[in-house]
């Protein structure tokens, strides 16, 4: 599960995983944790605008109807699956490095996000989340009366 943390370009978000992948394709066979993660992850990125928080993920490839997002306890998880063309007869390939099946990120977000406000669009291959920022509890004056 992802934190929203400030970007920075030394940060590793999946050293873990990806050295899990390694172990199991060199020693054969996967543990029970490998063969229920998300076969790919989308690239993602996260910022605050106007008030709101703003998740694009990259999604090429990827139809608009397999994206399922979803808030709940604070998480927006966007969940889905780049489908592969099983059809490869007659097809010579010499390089194939697009990543397929189903994908899972999750997004941690501030306590009071409402969750009727989310919106989430998908466009050219990008799907890009709106969550609007809780508004910080304020302080109310109450005037005291002399009885």
């Amino acid at each position: 599960m992802n934190t929203m943390l400030r970007w920075s370009p030394t940060r590793q978000f999946h050293f873990h995983h990806d050295v899990d992948d390694l172990s199991a394709r060199f020693f054969g066979g996967a543990t029970d944790e490998a063969a229920q993660r998300p076969s790919w992850l989308p690239a993602a990125e996260g910022r605050t605008e106007d008030g709101t928080y703003v998740i694009q993920l990259a999604l090429p490839g990827v139809d608009s109807k397999d994206v399922k997002v979803s808030l709940m306890d604070n998480v927006l998880t966007v969940k889905g699956e780049r489908k592969a063309d099983h059809d490869t007869a007659g097809k010579d390939y010499f390089v194939r490095e697009v990543a397929y099946g189903a994908f899972e990120r999750k997004f941690t977000l501030p306590e009071g996000v409402d969750a009727a406000q989310v919106e989430a669009k998908y466009a050219r291959g990008m799907l890009e989340v709106r969550v609007p920022a809780p508004q910080a509890a304020t302080p109310r004056t109450i005037e005291v009366k002399a009885a």
